[in-house]
């Protein structure tokens, strides 16, 4: 059924021009359009006055914070300035490189917008200022590539960007998607997007509005039809005589006066007659169908009327009625209504009222014309890499438009002309040609989108890409708030605040009383750890806090601070550092000798594996060696004037007796001294035999002044456990003994590396074999160390695994400063301690060489700190000629025989003040047992007074063969002379080797010598006596012959 009132050739005609309007169809067909000529505006725009950009070198996010939204947040800051957004995508087939810039008209407010605004929504991303001349190039490249302009092919891609149907967590339209798939091709890409101001966006919302206006009557058609039939029948007789006389006069006057006046005003336009045209104006501009009519109308009117009236009269009736009635009435009813819809017209408005819901958005977040260009040397690279980011920015309700491909191929007539408006950052200006069925003339070659579409479309990688690294990382505080931070407290500076992969202004500054309870560092190799103690140590010394460093591995202290003139340096190899010699038996007069003891076999126990009863008889010989030494233990004191301690080669001696007189099986007793005494021996033997002596560095000079102990070069896991146990006990007892009241400020630090050697986690169960020795000793060791602080004694306590530390030495530290830790178990260890979330704690396996999270327990939270760089380094020089030493050494210990030998010797020497005073300096200096020192040291200095020496006597010979024998390791030489049985052949070796400490120009010294080595040799192995006999005898002869 046709309707009068509307056309159905005229409704065809608009829906063609709202398909091209909404869907733009037009899109598809670019190719097709000629591109106008570049106007004035256009080609006025140069790099210097109109363009900038940035090269995006790294990326990163936040992980509690969504990536669009802060997309969202610096598009619309470029948005709201007016300016155009450009992005670039430049591939060489290996790398790519990325860039982001603007074109405005105020080119240095849009840069500086963009750049503040980047780096605002995303610290620590990293964006190159690109100069002019660079962009230049980099324009002049994306057009030209690796052969000419005329071989470049260029793809336009245009859509509505949609999300995808996934979770947030799970974005998949990151641009790492279309670089990953186009690895190893060369190809650029251009995004474009212009931004559309707040008149442009109300306007085109007006035109969407007025066109759902004129769609809407064609929406819907009702036609209602009805019948109705009804019939009556009536009949009447009427019968009457009337008779009526009247009598009337009248006057009557009227005036009448009226007046009318009209017009009307009509203009019309018939071109392109259309029910949409009017709105195709509204929206997109051009010549359009228009009617417009006036009409004024204007009445008036008057009117006057005067009468007179007089009536008489005089009336008689008669009237007879007589009426009979039928009425019969039929009727019937029948209404049909029918309503059409045309789905058509329905769709188009379904699809305007979405283009106005992004238009809402678009008001709330900005609008831009946008679209992107990919250009390649060819054209399957370009349209690839157009079709795949195509599909990689459909989602939802990309089908509100259609999305398009166009290709402009080498010898395209207009596509010289697009790249000259490309190469402005401008969208090319399109105007249809003959022929082409279009109702639109002018058109743009893209298409209207939001800022959150916009975000998508210029979706930033969420991955690393070659050449472009992404890093995710947890946010950390940014400032450093204190709980109860008093003005009055010492600070050291340690770096400045590392916030999202960017280093700030803002100092990092530890309290200096609170590394007074400890400080934990830990950090994998390369992670920056050696560093940061180094800037520790250096800013606690301009506090004048004293430092001991005691170091295990690698030996790099020394090269740090050993030159400075105000550091000692001991080591365990006398070519390299002066040699640490220290008695674990020593203690200071204030320490009780039982309550030395106790520390002391707790050192063996956390440093040894110790089972059964092995504690108790290492602790009975230890009280025996005392004992023998001269000291009452219950009361702590010495049976001489001035205190005698023990020393390892007296314990190596009473251990074996204390394990044979003991009640235990001759099995056990032959593991006991398998494993006891070979251990204890250990300890005499070799360089550890020259550090473990009585004649000690003072504990001044460790534990007052500046010192570095390096034990780098001791081979054995054990020896460096015992001896950083030894340190850390005598310095505990040196605090206790020196003491000057509690809680003092932090006056002293000591640095333990690789403190797992000594701090190491031990089982908490108990074995069979009896309680968890090595546990206990260990706990005893951090309970030492949180008690020190009261002293003014802080530790730091340094560890490449915390997972091996026991835990409460990480417990117990107030400072925490965690560096790179790769593995999981020691993340975790430390994390928990530091008040990290999960987040954070996934953050150290990722963290920056320098870069450490930093936490003290008055904190309200931890910071991530770029440590300093420690750059003033001043080495140790250690001059160490050994040949020359021991020429010097072998002087002195020339003449010190001569004198204990003078008795035996057939040429007498000047035994003077000065002669005399040279050797008891040697002796004092000697390792000599400490009661052996004080006796010939005695001795000496009566021969001054008296001329005679007690070991000149012959009765005496066994106690200056003893003597002798200790200052000279008579029983090397032996073991070395003894291969041969030959007498001859075995005193020619023991002469040559003894030539090394006695003048070997002296002959009857050195036979001397070698007389009283092998007699205490023979004393201590008797079976070694029959040899000295036969010895004695042939010397006897030979000195007969002569």
């Amino acid at each position: 059924m046709k309707l009068a009132i509307r056309e159905e050739e005229k409704l065809q005609r608009s829906f063609t021009l709202a398909e091209e309007l909404l869907e733009r169809t037009y899109l598809h067909n670019l190719t097709k359009y000629e591109v106008s000529p570049i106007p004035a505006h256009i080609a006025n725009i140069t790099v210097r006055q109109n363009i900038r950009l940035f090269q995006i070198t790294k990326i990163v996010y936040d992980k509690n914070e969504d990536v669009t939204e802060k997309l969202i947040n610096i598009y619309n800051t470029v948005g709201s300035l007016g300016s155009s957004l450009a992005l670039i995508i430049d591939s060489d087939g290996k790398e790519v490189q990325l860039y982001i810039g603007i074109r405005s008209g105020n080119v240095l407010s849009a840069q500086d917008g963009l750049e503040k605004s980047f780096k605002g929504n995303f610290p620590g991303t990293q964006l190159k200022n690109i100069r002019n001349s660079q962009i230049e190039t980099l324009i002049d490249h994306l057009f030209t590539g690796d052969f000419s302009k005329e071989q470049r092919t260029v793809c336009s891609v245009t859509g509505i960007p949609a999300f995808k149907d996934v979770e947030q967590d799970q974005y998949i339209q990151g641009l790492e998607k279309l670089i990953d798939a186009m690895r190893g091709e060369k190809f650029s890409a251009l995004f474009l997007a212009d931004a559309v101001d707040l008149n442009g966006a109300e306007k085109t919302r007006q035109g969407y509005e007025e066109l759902y206006t004129n769609l809407t009557p064609f929406k819907e058609t009702t036609i209602t039809s009805g019948q109705n039939d009804s019939f009556a029948v009536v009949k009447g007789i009427t019968e009457g005589i009337t008779n009526t006389i009247n009598d009337s006069i009248t006057k009557t006057q009227s005036f009448t006066e009226g007046k009318t006046e009209g017009s009307s005003d009509s203009v019309t336009d018939t071109k392109a007659p259309n029910i949409l045209s009017a709105t195709v104006k509204t929206l997109f501009g051009g010549k359009v169908s228009t009617a417009q009519g006036i009409t004024r109308n204007y009445n008036e009117n008057q009117s006057s009327t005067t009468g007179n009236s007089t009536t008489e009269g005089v009336s008689r009736a008669t009237s007879n009625t007589k009426n009979s009635g039928e009425t019969k009435t039929e009727g019937s009813s029948r209404t049909m209504q029918v309503q059409f819809e045309n789905k058509t017209v329905s769709q188009l408005l379904t699809k305007i009222d979405e283009q106005l819901d992004r238009l809402r958005h678009a008001e709330d977040l900005g609008l831009w014309h946008y679209s992107c260009y990919f250009l390649a040397d060819d054209e399957q690279t370009a349209r690839v890499a157009a079709t795949n980011y195509q599909s990689l920015i459909r989602g939802n309700n990309s089908a509100l438009e259609g999305s398009s491909i166009n290709v402009w191929k080498p010898g395209h007539i207009q596509k010289d002309l697009l790249m000259e408006y490309l190469s402005r950052f401008s969208h090319p200006s399109l105007s249809q040609q003959e022929g082409l069925n279009s109702q639109l003339s002018k058109v743009n070659g893209g298409t209207l989108i939001n800022s959150r579409e916009l975000a998508i479309a210029y979706g930033l990688p969420r991955k690393s890409v070659s050449g472009i690294p992404v890093i995710e990382t947890a946010e950390f505080g940014r400032n450093v708030y204190r709980v109860d931070l008093q003005q009055e407290d010492r600070t050291i500076r340690l770096g400045n605040i590392y916030y999202m992969g960017q280093k700030e202004p803002t100092n990092v500054e530890l309290n200096v009383e609170s590394l007074a309870m400890h400080t934990f560092v830990t950090g994998s190799t390369g992670s920056g750890k050696s560093n940061t103690i180094y800037n520790l140590v250096n800013e606690l010394d301009k506090q004048n806090v004293r430092f001991l460093i005691i170091e295990p591995a690698k030996g790099e202290y020394k090269n740090i601070f050993g030159g400075r003139p105000d550091v000692r340096v001991f080591g365990t190899n006398p070519s390299f550092a002066p040699l640490l010699k220290i008695n674990p038996f020593r203690f200071p007069d204030a320490i009780h000798v039982l309550e030395h003891i106790d520390r002391l076999i707790e050192i063996f126990n956390a440093c040894w594996p110790m089972y059964a009863a092995m504690p108790a008889v290492l602790r009975e010989a230890v009280e025996n060696v005392y004992e023998e030494a001269g000291w009452d233990l219950e009361k702590s004191i010495h049976f001489e004037p001035i205190p005698v301690y023990p020393t390892l080669k007296q314990l190596v001696i009473i251990l074996p007796a204390v394990i044979e007189r003991s009640a235990y099986s001759e099995e056990v007793k032959s593991n006991y001294v398998g494993s006891l005494v070979t251990r204890v021996k250990s300890l005499t033997m070799g360089l550890v035999g020259n550090i473990f002596v009585d004649q000690e560095v003072p504990n001044e000079h460790l534990f007052d002044e500046n010192c570095i102990v390096d034990l780098s070069r001791v081979g054995s896991s054990e020896t460096k456990s015992l001896l950083m146990g030894i340190l850390f006990m005598r310095l505990q007892e040196h605090r206790m003994a020196n003491s000057t009241g509690m809680n003092n400020p932090l006056r002293h630090i000591t640095v333990l590396e690789e403190a797992h050697h000594l701090l190491r986690k031990t089982s908490v169960t108990q074995s069979d074999e009896g309680a968890n020795l090595q546990g206990k000793s260990v706990e005893m060791l951090t309970n030492a160390i949180s008690e020190m602080r009261t002293y003014g004694e802080g530790f730091i306590i340094a560890d490449q695994s915390p997972n091996l530390l026991d835990p409460s030495v990480i417990r117990n530290t107030n400072t925490k400063i965690i560096m790179r830790l790769p593995d999981g178990n020691d993340r975790v260890e430390v994390g928990a301690s530091a008040s990290l979330n999960d987040e954070q704690l996934n953050e150290i396996s990722k963290l920056e060489t320098g870069v450490a999270i930093v936490y003290q327990n008055n904190w309200l939270q931890p910071v991530l700190s770029k440590i300093d760089y420690f750059g003033s380094a001043i080495p140790f020089s250690y001059s160490h000629n050994p040949k020359q030493a021991l020429k010097e050494q072998r002087g002195k210990m020339t003449k010190v025989m001569q004198l204990l030998l003078r008795s035996r010797l057939s040429y007498k020497i000047a035994s003077d003040a000065k002669y005399v005073e040279e050797c008891v300096e040697f002796v004092g200096k000697s390792d000599l047992p400490a009661y052996k020192r004080f006796q010939v040291t005695y001795a000496l200095e009566n021969l001054l007074a008296t001329n005679e020496l007690i070991y000149w006597d012959e009765e005496h010979f066994n106690k200056l063969a003893q003597i002798i024998s200790e200052l000279i390791d008579g029983d090397r030489l032996v073991n070395y002379s003894k291969s041969s049985l030959d007498i001859v052949v075995f005193t020619e070796k023991f002469l040559r080797a003894l030539a090394t400490y006695v003048d070997p120009g002296n002959a009857e010294l050195s036979l001397a010598v070698m007389q009283c080595l092998l007699y205490e040799y023979a004393m201590k192995f008797p079976s070694f006596a029959s040899f000295y006999e036969e010895w004695c005898a042939y010397e006897m002869k030979v000195r007969e012959t002569i």
